[in-house]
């Protein structure tokens, strides 16, 4: 009799305390808050994709980038559902992305922060904050509209880059016609190159912006110079 009770008395606590168990381990949400979270992260992600290209001023610009913002904020939100609901699988998702190594350079650190937008708002929607999602989707958008509209902190005003492919008779130094159309220039940097070529690279303002053809034709007629190319000092990035 004592063995039989035990045995009912083993089996009932063992299915309860399994019950717990499942219960803890439990993933499973409701279908349609998937879908709304996915559906509302991806609006907001667009959003934010729509202020990095309407702000986005370098030549560094990647179409695999804007894609990649898109995606990381609904992955985002997918794995906050997942996590917000199991313990277990929080862990086991750690352990995951332990082996996951990212090799990309980022070329500026401004894509840095739009990666962070993106899953600042993706984190925001997978835990059902829908108001903070919006909210600070919409105001940190217009943050950064604002600052580029006012050209914030920019050091650089009318500066260029300018690069010249040279050889002799060219003499940095000597006056030229060229520099009449500069308002400043100063050597940054200079290297030599194989057949007595040499490369040198100056920041310049101009006079008057319209002149840069004509910068350029004269340039080309100046003995020594074999190419020119101006760019923007603002916008340059080290590749």
């Amino acid at each position: 009799m004592r063995d039989n009770l035990a045995y009912f008395f083993n089996m009932y606590y063992g299915t309860l305390y399994m019950e717990r168990f499942l219960f803890l381990a439990e993933t499973e949400i409701n279908a349609a808050i998937v879908v709304i979270n996915l559906a509302f992260v991806l609006a907001l992600e667009l959003v934010i994709v729509w202020v990095y290209r309407r702000t986005h001023r370098t030549l560094s610009y990647s179409q695999s980038f804007v894609g990649t913002i898109i995606l990381m904020g609904m992955i985002a939100s997918l794995i906050m559902m997942v996590v917000t609901e199991n313990i277990v699988g929080a862990f086991a998702l750690l352990g995951a992305f332990a082996l996951i190594r990212f090799r990309t350079i980022v070329k500026e650190t401004r894509d840095i922060a739009f990666v962070f937008f993106a899953l600042a708002v993706g984190v925001a929607v997978g835990t059902n904050n829908y108001t903070v999602a919006g909210i600070g989707t919409f105001f940190i958008s217009a943050v950064i509209l604002v600052m580029d509209r006012f050209n914030f902190a920019s050091a650089a005003r009318g500066g260029h880059i300018l690069v010249l492919l040279t050889k002799d008779p060219f003499i940095p130094e000597s006056p030229a016609p060229w520099h009449t159309y500069l308002i400043s220039r100063h050597l940054l940097n200079a290297k030599t190159l194989h057949d007595s070529f040499a490369e040198y690279t100056f920041g310049v303002r101009l006079v008057d912006e319209t002149t840069v053809g004509t910068l350029l034709t004269l340039l080309r007629k100046t003995p020594g110079v074999e190419r020119a190319e101006l760019m923007s000092g603002k916008d340059a990035v080290e590749y």
